[in-house]
C-alpha cells in the first residue's frame, strides 16, 4: 500500500514498474533460486511434487481456453496466462516456515521446481502465442522458444538443480553476496503490485479478472479434495499442498504483460486480488485443517 500511496502523490509513477521488475527478474529472483535450489533435499518420495503445479497449470488453462474462448486477444493471453502458477517464493515460504519449519520450507521449495517450468516456461510461451505484439514483431516459435531458454529465473533454476544433483556449492563470499541481494526481492515486488494497483471493480468486472479468480478458487478447490484424500503423504505435507494451492497467481505475469504487450493494470489485479482471496482462505484452512 505505501507504493500505491506514493503513486498517487506523485512520487513513483506506473511506469517505475517496469524497471523494477527488469531488477526482480534478473537479480533478486535469481539470487533467491540460487540459495534456494541447490540446498534443497530431493528425495524419491517426493518425486510427485513438482508435477502439481503442472497438474493445476494443464486443468486451468484447458478450463480457461473454453472460459475466456471469445474474449480479444490481448485479454485471451493474459487471462491464460493468470490461469497457472503459483507465487511461491513472495507468500508461502514465510508461512510455511512459521508453521512448520524448515521441513515446511522444503515441501514447497520442491513444488517450485515444476512451478517455475510452469511460470517462466508454460506461461511465457501461452502468453506470446496470443500477444497483441505477435503480428507486429513478426517473431516466430524459434524466437519465442530461445527466449523461454534465455530467461534468467529458469537458466538459475537449471544452475541450482544441477548442483544439487552434484552436491556442489557456493563459495561462503559469494553466497554471502547473493543474500544480500535477495533480501531485497519480497520488497521490490511488493512496490510493483502497488504501483500496477487499480481499485476499480468495475473494470476487473469487464476485463475478465474477476472470472479468472473463480477459476483458479474452483481448480485450486478441486485439486484440493483430490490431493487430499488420494495422496499418499503424511498429514503435514497434505497441509502443506493443500495450502499451496491457493496461493496467489506468480509475479512474473506483471513483467510478462509488459513485454509482450497487455494490459499491465489488469495483470497487477490479477497477482492483487488472488493474493488477498489466497491470504483469507489460507489462514482459514490453516484453522480447520
Amino acid at each position: 500500500m505505501l507504493a500505491y500511496f506514493l503513486k498517487k502523490i506523485g512520487f513513483l509513477h506506473a511506469d517505475d514498474s517496469s524497471l523494477l521488475s527488469k531488477i526482480v527478474m534478473n537479480l533478486t529472483l535469481p539470487a533467491i533460486i540460487l540459495i534456494t535450489i541447490p540446498n534443497v533435499s530431493l528425495t524419491a518420495d517426493l518425486i510427485f511434487l513438482p508435477f502439481i503445479s503442472l497438474i493445476m497449470a494443464c486443468m486451468g488453462l484447458s478450463l480457461g481456453f473454453f472460459l475466456f474462448k471469445d474474449s480479444p486477444p490481448h485479454l485471451k493471453g493474459l487471462m491464460m496466462m493468470g490461469t497457472m502458477g503459483l507465487n511461491l517464493g513472495l507468500f508461502a515460504f514465510p508461512i510455511l516456515e512459521g508453521l512448520f519449519g524448515s521441513e515446511g520450507i522444503k515441501i514447497a521449495a520442491i513444488m517450485d521446481i515444476g512451478n517455475a517450468i510452469t511460470i517462466l516456461g508454460v506461461s511465457y510461451l501461452t502468453g506470446a502465442h496470443y500477444s497483441p505484439l505477435k503480428n507486429k514483431s513478426k517473431r516466430n516459435y524459434k524466437s519465442l522458444f530461445l527466449d523461454f531458454f534465455k530467461s534468467t529465473p529458469l537458466v538459475a533454476y537449471f544452475i541450482g538443480i544441477i548442483m544439487n544433483i552434484l552436491g556442489l556449492h557456493f563459495p561462503e563470499a559469494l553466497l554471502d553476496w547473493m543474500l544480500i541481494i535477495s533480501r531485497a526481492n519480497q520488497f521490490l515486488i511488493l512496490v510493483v503490485l502497488g504501483l500496477v494497483l487499480n481499485l476499480d471493480w468495475r473494470v476487473h468486472g469487464k476485463n475478465g479478472v474477476i472470472h479468472l479468480i473463480l477459476l483458479r478458487l474452483l481448480v485450486s478447490t478441486v485439486l484440493s479434495v483430490l490431493f487430499w484424500n488420494f495422496l499418499p503423504y503424511d498429514l503435514m505435507i497434505r497441509k502443506i499442498i493443500v495450502l499451496c494451492l491457493y496461493l496467489p497467481t506468480g509475479f512474473t505475469i506483471v513483467p510478462f504483460s509488459m513485454e509482450l504487450g497487455y494490459d499491465r493494470d489488469a495483470a497487477g489485479a490479477i497477482v492483487n486480488i488472488s493474493l488477498i482471496v489466497g491470504f483469507f482462505i489460507m489462514w482459514g484452512l490453516m484453522i480447520f485443517l
